[in-house]
């Protein structure tokens, strides 16, 4: 209980933090765990593509589909893949995000995880109903480890454990696996369902203490390289620990492996890389009341999903992996939205177009038409939107005015990076001083001043997305910048800068208003604060169940409206801004 109490006091002087100073938060010796993106290279072992029809799947079902995927406000899709027969059928970037790209697929980490354990105990070296004390009996820990004397590798496995050491370790704490053992149990292990990705983190732990091996490089040896996935990598934690809820980078066609992996019981051409028992215990529902997350159940860190007999991997802000073994059909989906778990409304579409009326049909010829349209339509998401000369002109001609000018933010306490990147990489140090503009070559570039060092963003002036790799804290990340000028409701001139950190589900937004007697700079993401507030209600409902206090709380703050006021605060800084 007390201990408890200490990583709840800790997150709250967190959060204090995050509206003082945030490089307070910032400690120099942690590690920076993102690694650059490679050289864009063809996926290693590629699967086939196929017409949909040939495979009995009509072009205009894909196309409906992907049409209204587009135009649903919130679903923000980056990249899609569908795989029928272990064909390639449809393959889809939306602008500018790329397939080319590894993308970050948060908890759908956690079925590579379950795979990674499933494979340990292929080799016999780890039982379900192993118990964390024994696996863990050489580490001292706190006196509060009694009380987890009875959870096994199962428990972690179906989100069963009952540990209250939740996601804030993430940014409370160093040693994570003390900080697991030092937290108290909610329940009796095993009766009631509690989704932690700590966890997943924990079982990433036994591989290590197991092997004496990281589970990435475990993994790599089995999984990654015999299936020719090439480009892949995996966060860790202060501890140099392989995070296992989250933190995995890996290309759209490259995650479809993985379905076919499970739609062939673990097979990868001929050999069994995992046995077809442990496959069958993954997808198997072991858990049925998952409350509002979803309505199909949890198996071995393997959700239910939409369709009889189907399952998925699921990562929050949009990322899929789902698998119809009756149609020997995979998807896979990156997103940026705020969809944290499978009861969503990505997944109600999928459901529309693939669930229970959809069948396949054998077609005697093919249908050229469709195709075609599917074709064009397809090609179009992966292009910018298309301006006639006459408007790429006018864009330019709005931008001069702001060559070679510089402002200076008064109290300015922000960096590039979105609150919900800094979250998720522990990386809040650097506070913008200046923004300047300047011409270089045919691209404008916004020159963005801290205190140790200067982050440069080119962008068209033609509107069109600009490609390149950006540092924060010496963090490397890859991504895509647009900027114009333009107007607000009130007619007060606007420029707006937006960057795609097109490995993520982020995106920054940075306005500058020339009201006409200040200037004010305002930042803001995507999925925005409100957004993520709302999508993880399941988790702080479940956080407060607990606790009669914590739920008063949590009801009166959201009635007077503080929540909203804050988060929007969080996640929408703004300052004026003096020209220089």
């Amino acid at each position: 209980f007390f201990m408890d109490i200490f990583m709840y006091k800790k997150a709250i002087d967190f959060v204090s933090l995050l509206y003082k100073d945030k490089n307070e938060l910032h400690a120099s010796d942690a590690p920076r765990t993102k690694s650059a993106l490679p050289e864009r290279t063809p996926v290693a072992d590629p699967f086939p593509r196929a017409t949909p029809e040939s495979v009995g799947i009509r072009s205009e079902a894909l196309l409906a589909f992907l049409e209204e995927l587009r135009t649903l406000p919130h679903l923000h899709p980056h990249t899609l893949m569908v795989m029928t027969d272990s064909k390639v059928i449809l393959e889809a970037e939306f602008h500018p995000y790329r397939l080319d790209t590894w993308h970050v697929s948060h908890s759908m980490a956690k079925s590579i995880t379950a795979l990674a354990i499933g494979i340990l105990m292929d080799e016999g070296r780890l039982s379900l109903d192993e118990k964390l004390s024994d696996i863990f009996a050489k580490r001292a820990f706190s006196v509060d480890f009694v009380r987890q004397k009875d959870i096994t590798v199962r428990h972690l496995l179906t989100m069963t454990s009952g540990v209250s050491f939740n996601e804030l370790g993430n940014v409370t704490y160093t040693d994570w696996v003390e900080g697991f053992f030092s937290a108290g149990v909610r329940f009796t292990p095993g009766t009631k369902f509690m989704y932690n990705s700590m966890n997943s983190y924990m079982l990433s732990a036994i591989v290590r203490e197991k092997t004496g091996e990281d589970m990435f490089d475990y993994l790599k040896k089995r999984l990654f390289a015999p299936m020719g996935i090439t480009e892949v990598f995996w966060e860790k934690c202060p501890k140099g620990i392989t995070k296992g809820g989250w933190g995995l980078y890996m290309k759209t066609e490259d995650l479809l492996k993985f379905g076919k992996l499970f739609l062939d019981h673990g097979a990868w051409k001929g050999k069994h890389l995992i046995s077809a028992v442990r496959i069958h215990e993954m997808i198997e529902k072991h858990v049925t009341d998952t409350g509002s997350m979803n309505d199909h159940g949890y198996g071995f860190h393997v959700w239910g999903s939409v369709r009889e007999g189907s399952y998925q991997f699921n990562g929050m802000m949009g990322q899929n992996l789902i698998v119809f073994p009756d149609l020997k059909t995979v998807i896979a989906c990156y997103a940026g939205n705020a969809d944290m778990f499978p009861k969503s409304e990505f997944m109600a579409l999928v459901e529309k177009h693939f669930g229970g009326d959809f069948h396949r049909t054998p077609m005697e010829r093919q249908k050229a038409r469709g195709q075609m349209d599917l074709e064009r339509y397809v090609r179009n998401l992966s292009l910018p939107q298309a301006e006639r000369r006459a408007d790429r002109a006018k864009r330019l001609s709005e931008l001069m005015p702001l060559l070679n000018k510089t402002f200076t933010l008064e109290d300015a306490r922000v960096s590039l990076l979105p609150l919900s990147l800094c979250f998720l990489h522990n990386n809040y140090y650097g506070t913008i001083k200046k923004i300047s503009f300047r011409m270089n070559g045919e691209l404008m570039e916004a020159v963005f001043e801290k205190a140790d060092e200067t982050v440069v963003i080119p962008f068209s002036p033609d509107g069109t997305a600009t490609y390149f790799n950006l540092r924060e804290n010496g963090e490397p990340f890859a991504a895509a910048a647009t900027g114009k000028m333009t107007k607000n409701e009130d007619d007060v001139p606007v420029f707006k800068l937006t960057i795609f950190f097109t490995e993520t589900t982020s995106i920054r937004h940075v306005k500058v208003f020339f009201h006409p007697k200040k200037t004010i700079v305002r930042f803001s993401e995507e999925p925005n604060g409100i957004d993520i507030y709302e999508a993880l209600r399941p988790v702080l409902e479940d956080f407060t169940a607990k606790s009669k206090t914590a739920q008063k709380l949590l009801s009166k703050a959201e009635e007077a409206g503080i929540v909203e006021y804050n988060f929007e605060k969080l996640f929408t800084p703004e300052f004026i801004a003096r020209e220089e």
